[in-house]
Parts: structure tokens; C-alpha cells; sequence
């Protein structure tokens, strides 16, 4: 156990010095990128600026590889030093013990895989219309395709259970290849239904990766839980969309059947990494889908209005949806914020702590 720990912060530590060394020598001056390294000094430039744009303002690209990287590097070699120390006296070791702190590095992982993810460049796309349709997604990162699909089935499926919780029906909801997608549903409580999409996939990642983080333990039961439970959902609810796409069918029974594999076949500490990953990736793409609204408050198909518009124009005639949308954007922050920070940042707080008050 203590040689596999210390095999992955040793792993984290050298990553985090190749991201500070690579990042930082590859955006100054003094890198000649030549004829071989121009196409990856571009690269490494522009996901640089993806960064700063989305996370730390206007700091030199340099420095932001560092900044970025220097915190992982000091956890890193904490854990490893710790763990080295501890390896030798590991007989009488609480296995529940080894499996917390493996899971908490697993999570730092993950959260550095999905930050590296978030930030590659998207390529253009094209545009697809679709009828009835909230968003049309003009560009897609390829990598995060798959996943940009998943958000929005998580959000039509937020819709449809916030619909059967409230005493309606779900006629059946869809996905399109262009990312957006569309709820039918009868009765209910429309002042629950209409924000159940996306405070609804915010608060599945935000709920899946606390639950990952904190108790990793039911990590493999969680993963088939979930599997067979997007199963379930999409042979009842999902259909076709208006173009014959049976997308939602394919991302629900493909995720489906990947995390209940996931759960019987793959260890622990995998289905934490991945569980993880798809929590913050899908908690992400659920801000920055509400935040788009605070923006464009009038996105929508035709007379079709989306959620925070007609939430606003049933419920909330004084505020208008950019407001409706804003507060909505406020709580998705706030519960995958809280996710990472109880998940997270507060369990690796405590065991510096402890290590720390051992130490005296």
C-alpha cells in the first residue's frame, strides 16, 4: 500500500515539475521553438491563455505555470515524505486509513486531469440547428465531446425526475449530436422542473465527487449504482430527437454500461480517478451552460424560451432571466465549490494537521 502511495505522489510530484519546467520554459523568450517545436509552442501558448482567461487574470504565462503547478508540487512532496516515513512503520495500519489518503491523491489527480482537459483548445465545429433547444453549441473540444453530451443528458434527466418527484410524467427527452437537447413532460411543478436541468448536472458532479472523495470505499458499489441506474432512465425515457438522432439512447446505455464495467472490473483507485474526473468535468460544463444564460438571456429556438427565461416570465415577472440565470449560475458555483472544498481541500487540510501535531 505504502509503496503504491508513494509510487503516485512521487507520479504527481513529477508531473506538477514538468508542467512549472515545460510550461514555463516553452512561453519565455527564451524558447526557439525552430521548425519541429512551432506547432507546440503554439499550443502550449494558447492553452496558457486559456488559463488565464478562465482562472488567473493577467499574469505572465510563465508565472501562471508556475502558480498553477507550484501547489501540486508542495502536496505532492508533503504526502511523499510522509509517506516514505510511514512506510516503514506500516504494520498495524488502519486499511480504512490507506484508503482515504489514496483517495484523496487520486483526487488531485483527477482534479488536475480535468483542469488539463477544461483548458485544451477547442477546435470549430459546426453549427447544427435544432428545433426547441436551449443552446446551439458552435464549437466542441473533441475530447470533450462525449462529455458534452453526457452534461446534457444529465440535464434533460433533471428535468424528467424533478417532473416524476413532483407528481407529473415524462412523455420522454432527448439529446442532439450538437450538445443541446430538450425535456417533454406533463404535470408536475414547473417552478421545480424548469431549474432541475442545470442545478440539477451541477449538482450530480457536485454530488459525485464528494461522495468519490469522501467515502472511496463504496467507490466500485457507487460506479454500478450510477451505471445501472442511466440504464434504467434511458430505456424508459430517452427517444429520438426531431432530426432522428437517437443520440441520448447511445450516451445513456454507453455510459451506462462503461460505468457499471467500470465498477465490477476496474480497482478502486481507478474508479475514483474516473468517477472523479467525469464529476468535475460534468460540474464545469453545468456553469459555464448557466452562465451562458447571464449573457445571453435570450438564447432559445424560435418562440421557444430556455429554462431561466420561462422561469422568469411564469414566476419572477419583476426579474429578468439574466437575473434568474445569474443566481442559478451563483448556486452551481457554490455546490461544486463546496464539493471540492469538503471532498477535497478540507480532508488534505487534515491530514497536514495531523501530521503536523504527530510530528510534535
Amino acid at each position: 500500500m505504502y509503496r503504491l502511495s508513494r509510487l503516485l505522489w512521487a507520479l504527481l510530484l513529477a508531473l506538477s515539475i514538468a508542467w512549472i519546467g515545460l510550461g514555463s520554459f516553452l512561453t519565455s523568450d527564451q524558447f526557439d521553438s525552430g521548425n519541429l517545436g512551432s506547432e507546440l509552442s503554439s499550443e502550449i501558448q494558447s492553452l496558457g491563455g486559456d488559463i488565464q482567461v478562465d482562472a488567473l487574470g493577467n499574469l505572465p504565462l510563465p508565472a501562471l505555470f508556475l502558480a498553477t503547478g507550484l501547489p501540486f508540487a508542495l502536496i505532492s512532496l508533503f504526502f511523499l515524505w510522509r509517506a516514505r516515513k510511514r512506510g516503514t512503520a506500516s504494520a498495524g495500519v488502519d486499511p480504512d486509513s490507506v484508503i482515504r489518503r489514496q483517495a484523496l491523491l487520486v483526487s488531485i489527480l483527477a482534479l488536475v486531469f480535468a483542469l488539463f482537459l477544461w483548458n485544451i483548445r477547442e477546435v470549430p465545429g459546426q453549427d447544427i440547428p435544432q428545433p426547441n433547444t436551449d443552446i446551439v453549441t458552435a464549437t466542441l473540444a473533441p475530447l470533450l465531446w462525449p462529455v458534452r453530451l453526457f452534461v446534457t443528458f444529465v440535464h434533460e434527466a433533471g428535468h424528467s425526475l424533478a417532473a416524476l418527484i413532483t407528481g407529473g410524467e415524462v412523455i420522454e427527452f432527448e439529446v442532439s449530436p450538437n450538445g443541446s437537447g430538450r425535456a417533454i413532460t406533463a404535470g408536475g411543478d414547473p417552478a421545480l422542473i424548469l431549474p432541475a436541468g442545470y442545478l440539477g448536472a451541477a449538482l450530480f458532479g457536485a454530488a459525485l465527487f464528494f461522495l468519490t472523495s469522501r467515502y472511496p470505499k463504496w467507490t466500485r458499489g457507487l460506479s454500478v449504482f450510477l451505471g445501472l441506474s442511466i440504464i434504467i432512465l434511458t430505456v424508459l425515457y430517452a427517444g429520438q430527437d426531431d432530426f432522428g438522432n437517437l443520440t441520448a439512447n447511445v450516451i445513456g446505455i454507453g455510459f451506462g454500461v462503461a460505468l457499471v464495467a467500470l465498477g465490477w472490473l476496474a480497482p478502486r483507485i481507478i474508479n475514483v480517478f474516473i468517477l472523479n474526473t467525469l464529476a468535475l468535468l460534468t460540474g464545469l460544463n453545468a456553469v459555464m451552460d448557466v452562465s451562458y444564460l447571464v449573457r445571453r438571456p435570450d438564447a432559445g429556438f424560435g418562440e421557444i424560451m430556455n429554462d431561466a427565461a420561462a422561469f422568469a416570465s411564469a414566476y419572477t415577472p419583476l426579474l429578468p432571466a439574466s437575473v434568474i440565470a445569474f443566481i442559478w449560475s451563483v448556486v452551481a458555483v457554490f455546490m461544486l465549490g463546496a464539493a471540492v472544498y469538503f471532498g477535497l481541500l478540507k480532508p488534505v487540510g487534515g491530514e497536514i494537521s495531523d501530521a503536523v501535531k504527530g510530528n510534535n
